[in-house]
């Protein structure tokens, strides 16, 4: 049996993960996309969505997604700022976002940086939903977020905000800064 988040509060939990995200998602609709002849890609990124279902748009009005990132102590491994996949959540926690986004931590994504991006119109967007991702311990980590494939050689320009992911729950919408944090972070 599956349970509403309502349902859980209602029985003691204070925090159900996704809960403060359901109240400021972005949602995308026919008021903000608009969906086009689907574009190919390759299997490898066909296989991160959800039963490799996936369809094309074009933004006709400004949206907001959002990017984890974070670079490993030694700056040689990790997610960059500018990389691919985006999402229209943003993360609650670090271990959220490790769940919702079903980020392997072999990737070495540090998962510490947020950054808030606002995508303009008239910009072709691949969309779907995160597929899971079975550990080598033989975890696996749901996925079930919206995943958004930003195109090639998007603008840092688009990127609106910052802040760094904290362990801690998000209760309410989080501040971003115009300032750039480092993307290495220090033991």
């Amino acid at each position: 049996m599956r349970w509403s988040f309502d349902e859980l509060k209602e029985l003691g939990f204070g925090f159900v993960s996704g809960s403060t995200n359901q109240k400021y998602k972005t949602l995308l609709d026919n008021k903000n996309i608009k969906r086009i002849k689907r574009q190919p890609l390759p299997e490898n990124i066909v296989s991160s969505f959800k039963d490799g279902i996936y369809d094309t748009y074009i933004t006709i009005d400004d949206i907001v997604l959002y990017r984890v990132y974070g670079l490993t102590p030694s700056g040689k491994a990790g997610a960059k700022q500018l990389g691919a996949f985006a999402t229209t959540e943003f993360a609650e926690s670090r271990i959220d976002v490790k769940m919702r986004l079903a980020l392997n931590p072999q990737w070495k994504n540090a998962l510490y940086i947020e950054e808030k991006i606002i995508v303009p119109k008239d910009v072709v967007l691949n969309i779907g939903i995160v597929a899971p991702v079975k550990l080598l311990s033989g975890t696996i980590l749901e996925g079930g977020a919206d995943q958004v494939l930003l195109p090639e050689n998007w603008s840092e320009d688009w990127v609106v905000g910052y802040r760094f992911v904290t362990s801690e729950p998000l209760m309410n919408y989080p501040e971003y800064s115009k300032d750039k944090p480092n993307e290495i972070r220090l033991k």
